[in-house]
């Protein structure tokens, strides 16, 4: 029997999405069983103004069916299983459009379908409602109707507490469509060879949240650590310590050598014109090293976990706000680069962009997954319109100066608007202004509820903070035990491959460790039509093969960019 799927939700007359129940069949099984009219799927009602066809059009049109639940998969922290990353969803950008411009499926309408597993459902259906917003160029709004009706599990965050805070898909499409349209987020210079490379532990863990900052985290000079407690220790003990300090002088050159990540940082910051490295936690490493580089350092500290005070955040976005405006970016850093990081960050999107806390918080875990961290959430959530207000005032305070300044330029001349006299037959009106109200008004931010939830959500304990590492110790979300047999998504027509081999246990290197996904092979053989911001990089090869690639000469590849999909 015919495995059955959901209704088909039409997201334009050839884009389709639906859910198999779990586990879903290979693309393979349902390609064979396609051409059979028996099996033609149903379609839920198309969205209002969006793409109509005839029931008689429906009945007997081809359907191509492909699925990205074996080959795009979350690495998580804890609990957390989505959104995907931000390679992910260019990924699947490119393989989408492959196949609506793959000739061979011309005349068939594409189903991209996922298992109804919620986790697998929610990430599936979001990436193609970005595909529809980013190549498309649909409205939020727009990209989500096909979907609306479907129920999907919430996001959550990577903290080991509670799930006490969700994030839904329209979050997620509001947050990017947001971030495009402020141009904090150019998928035209995307490079998914730099982001994979640098968000690994071992190469430096750190992403681009916005062309003014970078997310990373906190470097670590064990040996800088070491020579600070044998400090401490002298004072207490002056004697023991100067015969260890004679004994361990020869070796001071060698035990200064920097270890990788760290000196990736120092490169990579230095040429991309970092002006300032913000240290949200304990200190790690010598804040000379980096200033010894031309770049600015500061001292932010609040325990991990929690959230600033609201010093701390005006600090932040004056300090920020500044050296953006002047073109520079800024550097942030807590211990692992998510919560303390995070929140201050999301903080200025608030301010500066006009996002709300759930389109922030959505934004920055796609583009750096795990970010913003337990009661930080709900500390979003409660600040985001004070901050709105800050964002009100300075923007007031900002005209006003610039008043004064107007008026001195314009010779001294300024015209007053009168009000023209009343002819001799018009009776002017009698009413008087009534006076104002003089008594003093009590302030009004925050407001009383406000503060007492503020204060209830500071009595919250943080849970326990999620941490990367190289180690193959976090493990992919529901990866299958047996063979599967959709390992790639072959063209129609064409024998089911090779199975896949199941997964096996053995020691990597760190260039074949992935740290957040399964990692595919080089995007492409050619990739000189990529657009990429900054300098030229090229990731290790890796002997994974890329599960995207089909099993046959294909004239499309992942190096076109989203400007030229978008010209469809």
């Amino acid at each position: 029997m015919a495995p059955k799927c959901e209704p088909l939700c039409s997201f334009s007359d050839r884009l389709y999405f639906t859910t198999f129940p779990h586990p879903a069949p290979s693309p393979q099984v349902l390609n064979k069983l396609a051409a059979d009219p028996e099996n033609t799927p149903t379609i839920r009602s198309r969205p209002h103004g969006g793409p109509s066809a005839s029931a008689d059009d429906d009945q007997h049109a081809l359907y191509y069916y492909f699925t990205i639940d074996d080959q795009l998969l979350y690495l998580s922290f804890y609990q957390d299983w989505g959104p995907l990353n931000l390679a992910m969803v260019y990924r699947a950008c490119i393989l989408i459009h492959e196949l609506l411009e793959d000739t061979e499926l011309a005349n068939h309408r594409l189903v991209l379908y996922a298992s109804d597993d919620p986790k697998k459902k929610a990430n599936a259906a979001l990436l193609v409602a970005l595909y529809v917003m980013i190549v498309m160029r649909r409205a939020p709004w727009e990209a989500f109707h096909p979907i609306a009706e479907l129920q999907f599990m919430p996001f959550r965050d990577a903290g080991r507490g509670p799930a006490d805070f969700n994030l839904n898909i329209q979050d997620c499409l509001w947050g990017i469509w947001k971030a495009m349209q402020h141009g904090l987020c150019d998928m035209n210079e995307f490079s998914v060879e730099e982001y994979e490379y640098y968000e690994k532990v071992e190469n430096g863990d750190w992403n681009w949240l916005t062309p003014g900052f970078i997310a990373f985290a906190s470097p670590l000079d064990k040996e800088w650590m070491r020579s600070q407690r044998e400090a401490k220790e002298a004072q207490a003990n002056p004697a023991a310590a100067l015969s260890r300090s004679t004994s361990g002088s020869s070796n001071l050159a060698l035990q200064r050598k920097l270890n990788p990540p760290f000196q990736n940082c120092l490169d990579y910051f230095e040429k991309r014109n970092v002006k300032l490295v913000i240290r949200l936690n304990t200190e790690l490493y010598d804040r000379n090293t980096f200033i010894d580089r031309g770049i600015d350092h500061m001292e932010l500290y609040f325990d991990d976990g929690t959230n600033p005070t609201d010093e701390i955040v005006r600090t932040f976005l004056d300090t920020c706000d500044r050296i953006i405006e002047d073109g520079g970016a800024i550097a942030v850093h807590c211990k692992a680069g998510l919560g303390r990081t995070g929140t201050l960050i999301g903080a200025y999107l608030i301010w500066k962009y006009g996002f709300t806390a759930s389109e922030a918080i959505a934004f920055m875990r796609i583009v750096r997954p795990g970010s913003v961290v337990g009661p930080q959430q709900q500390y979003m959530y409660l600040k985001q319109l004070e901050w709105a207000k800050w964002a009100a005032m300075d923007e007031a305070k900002k005209t006003s100066a610039q008043k004064p300044a107007a008026a001195a330029t314009s010779n001294g001349t300024v015209a007053t608007p009168v009000t023209p006299p009343a002819d001799s037959d018009e009776e002017m009106p009698q009413a008087a202004t009534p006076p104002m109200n003089t008594v003093s008004l009590p302030p009004v931010t925050p407001s009383r509820h406000i503060a007492i939830a503020a204060a209830k959500a500071k009595d919250i304990a943080p849970p326990g903070q999620p941490r990367k590492t190289p180690k193959a110790k976090r493990v992919a979300q529901e990866l299958e035990d047996d063979e599967e047999e959709n390992d790639i998504l072959p063209a129609l027509g064409v024998a089911p491959v090779t199975k896949k081999a199941k997964t096996t246990t053995r020691t990597l290197t760190s260039s074949e460790q992935p740290t957040r996904i399964t990692r595919s092979a080089a995007v492409a053989t050619d990739k000189s039509n990529v657009r990429r911001g900054g300098p030229s990089l090229r990731a290790p090869e890796s002997p994974v093969k890329d599960p995207f690639t089909r099993g046959k000469s294909s004239h499309f590849s992942y190096t076109f960019s989203i400007a030229y999909l978008s010209s469809f």
